[in-house]
């Protein structure tokens, strides 16, 4: 047997172990909020020693980030999705699908995942992180500078961060107040056009 195999269930040990204690501190952060949170708590509802918790992670930060990071990465590969099969429509026809994706990816559900997310979006903004739908709006921006067959010009630093941000903070507040808007066409639409109006400016300016 080679040490690489003798180490197999050592490792597979630890991944369950991280995975146990990341699934907790969900739960916790669904069921009870974030100032539940602390990492006595989180070693009982586990089933750990305190000390098991420490040797992973270091302080309570630690361990959100580590589950903010999880959900950065469940969205890049939806991003990777969305990306891969856009349509060979028009740039409109693309656009409206990558927005329709951020925008489902906030609209209210009433579930334990979605819970999560707003959760893990309190904590995102607390700690000044990107959160994971940053990814899918920055994916936005890509599209259009490097869409076939279109005359988009290249977005500035600037440009970038006012449309991204602005396509962002807008869903990030219907979300965090509950608004009805969420999920209806509506909104959608409304969405759509902050982002053509916004590229389509751009674009004219740099002529």
């Amino acid at each position: 047997m080679t040490d690489s195999k003798r180490k197999n269930p050592r490792q597979e040990r630890a991944r369950q172990t991280v995975d146990t204690i990341l699934q907790t501190t969900a739960q916790i952060l669904v069921e009870e909020g974030a100032d539940k949170l602390t990492t006595n708590y989180l070693a009982r509802k586990a089933g750990f020693s305190i000390g098991t918790i420490y040797q992973y992670f270091p302080h309570r930060e630690a361990i959100v980030l580590a589950l903010i990071e999880r959900q950065r990465e469940q969205a890049r590969q939806r991003i990777a999705m969305v990306v891969q099969h856009l349509p060979k429509g028009g740039m409109e026809e693309k656009l409206r699908l990558i927005v329709r994706t951020l925008h489902h990816a906030f609209s209210l559900h009433r579930n334990a995942d979605q819970r999560l997310t707003f959760a893990l979006l309190r904590l995102a903004i607390a700690h000044g992180l990107p959160a994971p739908s940053d990814d899918l709006a920055e994916a936005l921006v890509k599209v259009w500078q490097e869409g076939e067959g279109t005359t988009a010009a290249a977005l500035n630093a600037s440009e970038t961060f006012v449309l991204t941000r602005a396509l962002v903070e807008v869903l990030r507040h219907a979300t965090l107040h509950g608004s009805p808007l969420l999920g209806t066409t509506e909104f959608e639409d409304a969405l759509l056009r902050l982002v053509l109006g916004f590229l389509r400016a751009s674009r004219d300016g740099s002529d």
